[in-house]
């Protein structure tokens, strides 16, 4: 909601609803901000006591899986460290490094660095629990990744995202696909070698960061609980939610739909990677060819 809560919604000449990010302050973003900070924070000195007391008495881990405490451990985390990193820009304005440094790409991917140290925290004993182990039917699983990439390029577009958005009379303009874009093409200018650290980063890290946490917790422990197909809707639904990006919903939904039938049907993680790392890749060599 606090990510929500930054977005300006402006009305075109077309009549349409354009969604950009803003960085003026509001009342009903002071209003998240400050229950983000102290649904986060203040809640840590209870938690971290307790994580610590069940560290020691259950890690390296006795249980095979991901029930759903662990899951709740490791959002708990994610979202009390969100908080301290709010607490320290407010004291230390963003950013902290310069755009193309090693300290840059680090800021600039920190929701996704902070993703994949948490899971490792958690489940580095036993990454196989989270889906991090050789997929089954490998032969046929590029097949699938190749057509499923096929239908997301020329169809869910088509039969989809443009729907929707006249429905709701949204424009396609996506502001963070212009973010990433303008990202990509920024580190090219640079340097060659900062372009492409910025598409390996995007192709590669992005998607075993996100996968981590959406087919390997989150998916895992849902489907554990409740079955595949609550799982893996579970999991697609936050999975465009947190991309903040109404115009986006949509696609990104179904692609979660996508990318956890694949973790599902061939028990892996890195077939959901397979698919999400080829999608981002190809998508920002399109930025960075422009």
């Amino acid at each position: 909601m606090l990510e929500f809560s930054s977005l300006q919604w402006v009305v075109t000449e077309q009549g349409k609803w354009r969604v950009a990010s803003s960085e003026e302050p509001t009342r009903i973003g002071a209003i998240f901000l400050l229950s983000t900070l102290f649904f986060s924070v203040v809640p840590a000195f209870l938690y971290i006591p307790a994580l610590l007391k069940v560290t020691r008495t259950e890690f390296p881990g006795w249980e095979t899986g991901v029930s759903g405490k662990y899951a709740i451990y490791y959002f708990a985390l994610y979202q009390m460290t969100y908080g301290v990193i709010i607490i320290l820009y407010m004291f230390f304005p963003y950013p902290w490094f310069s755009d193309q440094s090693v300290g840059g790409f680090f800021e600039a991917f920190l929701p996704q660095v902070m993703m994949f140290l948490l899971a490792l925290l958690l489940f580095g004993n036993r990454l196989y629990d989270i889906g991090f182990v050789r997929p089954i039917k490998a032969k046929q699983l590029f097949f699938m990744v190749i057509l499923f990439y096929l239908f997301s390029t020329f169809l869910l577009d088509s039969i989809i995202t443009v729907p929707i958005a006249d429905y709701f009379h949204f424009e396609l303009d996506s502001w963070r696909e212009e973010q990433i874009s303008g990202e990509v093409i920024q580190a090219r200018s640079v340097s060659w070698l900062a372009g492409i650290a910025q598409v390996l980063l995007v192709g590669l890290f992005v998607p075993i960061a996100e996968e981590t946490m959406f087919r390997g917790v989150l998916q895992t422990a849902l489907t554990g609980r409740f079955g595949a197909v609550l799982g893996i809707l579970g999991s697609s639904l936050l999975f465009g939610v947190i991309h903040v990006d109404p115009v986006l919903f949509p696609p990104l939904f179904v692609m979660g739909l996508m990318l956890g039938f694949l973790r599902y049907y061939y028990g892996s993680i890195w077939a959901a990677v397979l698919f999400h790392s080829l999608n981002n890749t190809i998508t920002v060599l399109i930025y960075f060819f422009q």
